[in-house]
């Protein structure tokens, strides 16, 4: 047995298929994967790997694999993040896999547990076969959910909305009932161009998302590159600490053309919908000020130019470093809404590269200073007037739900699978009971036994 960390939710069973770091990695932009590596892979086969990209996990959906294994990677690293929207089950930080694992072995993959069983005997593929069928199970009783509107126990409303990369995921957010993209990610639409993308293909893209959700307000991030996030046809220079680099609104800023190319394109899809831009990685209130200078010059052009856009479009800031959480009062001042992103958040606060299973420990949105940075931006946010969402992994943990909702927060961010169970927690909990239990973990001096207290808080019979 090899143990890690659970990734994405779920159990598979299947026939290893190791992929070599050399297929998985490839080059700083682009991952090793081709069509011609993956000719051979069955569906229904277990994935192996030392290192997987997010693009090469896009490329594997089309397999559909039983399960993933990845030797690297922790819960939030990006790659786990994208074989979580895809329900595929995985089991990151599985150190030692592919040479433990053999090509041809059968497998099983606990997503649920974090555990990874090589060349199982009988009675294990059967007990573990049950397990599926009851996961599956619980998924269908969480039917109900998707259709409903969202209210917490004593009829307090909230909304669940979706972070999704494409049109295919936008489909998925509402098929199952989501109320809202609270996150797209242009990133992932632009890694599936050869070339930059016009400003009109652009604007034809954003506005399909936007007619497609039918009034409810879809969030489109800009460009949200560097770190481990690469475009072939962006170019960008090596970097020794690329996390705390040139990355998402400095890397906009520093090339105005192409930023300028696409906000007018989300300028022009506000005309089509209830469209609203969010702006990743900010860290001081000078970044806002000046993208809202550039959108106020780009309006000027386009109204001269006779162009149909929106000038009144919402501006959001993302505060996922504990710089913008510490003036969030002040960045409160200067935009228009508020998307907490927990997983960088957390990161950054511990000082812990969400890619490195080792240090899962700090990895954690229950760590005592990342949850003081969470609460205090939602009172500033909501102090003043403004909306303030939360969409990193945090918002679809059942155990951490009731604790953001006893925070204030009132708009949770999820991958489109995980709305009926996000609904359903939140149906569980009256506001009261929420707003105490927040009260009482915030006393508490450290992750583990704030976690303790959370696992025992949990209803529907999970305790």
């Amino acid at each position: 047995m090899i143990n890690g960390y659970e990734a994405s939710k779920g159990i598979g069973i299947g026939i290893a298929v190791i992929l070599q770091s050399s297929d998985v990695s490839g080059s700083d932009s682009m991952p090793g994967i081709t069509s011609d590596i993956l000719s051979g892979v069955k569906p229904g086969s277990v994935i192996v790997a030392r290192v997987l990209t997010p693009a090469a996990i896009s490329m594997l959906r089309d397999i559909k694999p039983a399960a993933i294994v990845c030797e690297t990677g922790g819960l939030t690293s990006h790659s786990a993040l994208v074989a979580k929207s895809f329900g595929i089950p995985a089991v990151y930080g599985a150190i030692g896999a592919t040479d433990i694992i053999h090509e041809g072995d059968t497998v099983i993959v606990d997503g649920i547990r974090g555990f990874v069983y090589e060349r199982p005997d009988n009675s294990l593929v059967e007990e573990f076969t049950a397990r599926k069928r009851e996961f599956i199970k619980e998924r269908t009783d969480l039917e109900r959910f998707r259709g409903m509107k969202t209210k917490m126990a004593d009829g307090s409303s909230a909304e669940i909305l979706c972070n999704v990369g494409d049109v295919v995921g936008v489909m998925n957010a509402i098929d199952n009932g989501a109320e809202g993209i609270g996150l797209y990610r242009t990133e992932n639409y632009f890694s599936g161009m050869k070339n930059a993308p016009t400003e009109d293909e652009q604007t034809a893209n954003y506005s399909r998302v936007a007619r497609a959700m039918e009034g409810f307000e879809v969030v489109i991030r800009t460009l949200d590159i560097g770190g481990d996030k690469r475009l072939p046809f962006m170019p960008q220079e090596h970097e020794e600490n690329p996390f705390l680099g040139f990355r998402a609104i400095r890397y906009s800023l520093g090339n105005k053309p192409f930023f300028s190319t696409q906000l007018r394109a989300i300028l022009r899809s506000a005309a089509s919908g209830n469209v609203s831009v969010l702006i990743p990685m900010v860290t001081c209130v000078e970044e806002i000020r000046e993208l809202r200078a550039l959108i106020q010059e780009l309006c000027s052009d386009m109204r001269d130019e006779g162009a149909v856009f929106n000038d009144d479009m919402k501006i959001g800031v993302m505060v996922e470093t504990p710089a913008a959480a510490e003036i969030s009062d002040l960045l409160a001042g200067e935009c228009d809404f508020f998307s907490i992103g927990t997983n960088d958040l957390v990161q950054y606060t511990m000082c812990a590269d969400r890619g490195d299973g080792r240090l899962s420990y700090l990895q954690s949105v229950t760590q005592p200073p990342v949850l003081r940075l969470i609460e205090r931006t939602i009172k500033n946010g909501l102090s003043a007037g403004i909306p303030v969402s939360v969409c990193g992994e945090a918002a679809s943990d059942p155990e951490i739900i009731p604790v953001l909702a006893g925070f204030g927060c009132r708009r949770f961010s999820v991958d489109p699978l995980s709305v009926p169970e996000v609904r359903r927690t939140l149906s569980e909990w009256t506001l009261k009971e929420a707003e105490e239990l927040a009260m009482e973990i915030m006393k508490m001096p450290s992750d583990h036994e704030i976690r303790q207290r959370l696992k025992s808080a949990l209803k529907h019979g999970k305790a």
